[in-house]
């Protein structure tokens, strides 16, 4: 590897090759027999095939960048992903979904991706995000644009409410955070066009990011749900900042993405009473 190449074309060059890898492996996991295990709850899957996806990415990564850093759902999702994140590593390191959408990946649903964010003392510097069902594969890199199956993409240009489409999400298995977002929803229904979950935020961010949704809003994510498709929307031209309002860091959980002339319309439309603190401090 040469050197002064490090966090430029041939690194992302490698994560477009290792998403497409482990692409075509869960494609083929998809027509065998696979287990399915609970993870911290009934809500919370991960299969066979995610567990060897997420082995191809690492043992790529680690062949090709033995130096490098690597946070992935399914090796580190059960201790404290956040604490990378709060004072992140120096040097490049790599944060992996292996399979981003798992419960519509076990029930056929085609909205699933492999997820693949790369950064350097800090800032994000690439991100990959492929799904292996449709072929669409987003990519970015800082200061480059963002592009869908290699055309330029951009956010929608919906300035209100009432024409924007919206997606959300949340997890299931933390009540108070359903009851939160079910209010949300309730309250941006009236409002907005209309509002969806889709269940797999990276691939939701990149559908803002191209303009296919309008904005997009989860309050329970972690690094590895977020990494590649924030910088794919950034690129983009779009807007982000956690639902108080504040910088969006890859160390909040809350995140609110739209346009730059949506954000701040669904930002106050996303503050119920009392909620905003709590949003923030999920």
């Amino acid at each position: 590897m040469n050197r002064d190449q490090e966090g430029g074309e041939a690194m992302l060059a490698s994560a477009i090759r290792y998403a497409k890898e482990a692409g075509d492996q869960i494609l083929r996991g998809m027509s065998e027999p696979y287990r399915i295990r609970d993870k911290a709850n009934h809500a919370d899957l991960v299969t066979e095939v995610d567990l060897r996806s997420e082995q191809l990415l690492r043992q790529a990564i680690a062949r090709d960048y033995p130096d490098h850093w690597i946070l992935s759902e399914e090796t580190d999702g059960a201790g404290d992903p956040f604490r990378f994140m709060e004072q992140p590593l120096p040097g490049c390191g790599w944060i992996v979904d292996p399979i981003d959408g798992t419960i519509n990946f076990v029930h056929g649903i085609e909205h699933f991706a492999v997820s693949i964010g790369i950064m350097k003392d800090g800032c994000l510097l690439h991100g990959v995000v492929y799904n292996p069902s449709t072929g669409e594969l987003y990519h970015a890199s800082a200061g480059k644009g963002a592009y869908r199956n290699g055309q330029p993409i951009r956010v929608s240009e919906e300035r209100s409410l009432p024409d924007a489409t919206l997606a959300t999400g949340f997890q299931a298995s933390d009540w108070r955070e359903g009851s939160r977002a079910i209010a949300q929803m309730n309250r941006i229904a009236g409002t907005a066009r209309t509002v969806r979950i889709f269940g797999a935020a990276s691939l939701d961010l990149c559908l803002v990011a191209c303009g296919r949704l309008s904005g997009f809003w989860h309050d329970g994510l972690y690094p590895w749900d977020v990494a590649a498709g924030l910088i794919i929307l950034l690129e983009a031209g779009g807007a982000a900042t956690t639902a108080s309002a504040g910088p969006y860091r890859l160390s909040e959980r809350s995140l609110v993405a739209s346009n730059p002339a949506l954000q701040s319309g669904l930002l106050d439309a996303l503050r119920l009473k009392g909620d905003e603190a709590r949003a923030g401090s999920v």
